[in-house]
């Protein structure tokens, strides 16, 4: 009744508290998609994930992981693996494009080296994805192992 009430009350107003201190801007990128990044070579989701390690290697200074989750629903009960972005790869690409731009497109042999690096990073993008795809990814596995050890245990 009239507790409930009051609760219901309470978590409303929280609720809105908290959403009203949050802002949310989109922008659309219109420069190219994904029709230009096939033509280019590159899967489309790859792209993006190189592209997003690339900002976020320039944001913060360093190579940091993104979660994308990839279906395993030919297995029984099969949900999810998760596609690790970050690989050698990647950080040979990310290391070449430095953490600010370096403006040396227009040499002829830079700009090869980076699409070059670009290409070996999106080819083991989807490498990796298609290993999650077919359940031979390792988060989940890793995952299923830590749980099996109790909190007073030392992990192995």
């Amino acid at each position: 009744g009239e507790k409930l009430t009051k609760l219901e009350n309470e978590a409303r107003d929280s609720f809105e508290s908290v959403v009203s201190k949050q802002a949310n801007i989109t922008q659309s990128f219109l420069g190219y998609g994904s029709e230009f990044i096939k033509k280019a070579g590159h899967s489309p989701d790859a792209f993006v994930q190189v592209a997003m390690q690339l900002a976020t290697y320039r944001l913060f200074g360093e190579q940091a992981g993104t979660y994308e989750a990839t279906q395993v629903r030919p297995f029984l009960h099969g949900r999810t693996e998760t596609t690790r972005s970050v690989s050698l790869e990647s950080a040979a690409f990310l290391q070449k494009m430095g953490l600010t731009p370096k403006m040396d497109e227009h040499i002829s042999e830079e700009r090869k080296s980076k699409l070059s690096l670009l290409k070996e990073a999106t080819n083991a993008h989807v490498q990796y994805t298609q290993l999650a795809a077919a359940a031979a990814g390792v988060d989940r596995h890793f995952f299923g192992l830590s749980m099996l050890v109790d909190e007073d245990e030392e992990t192995p």
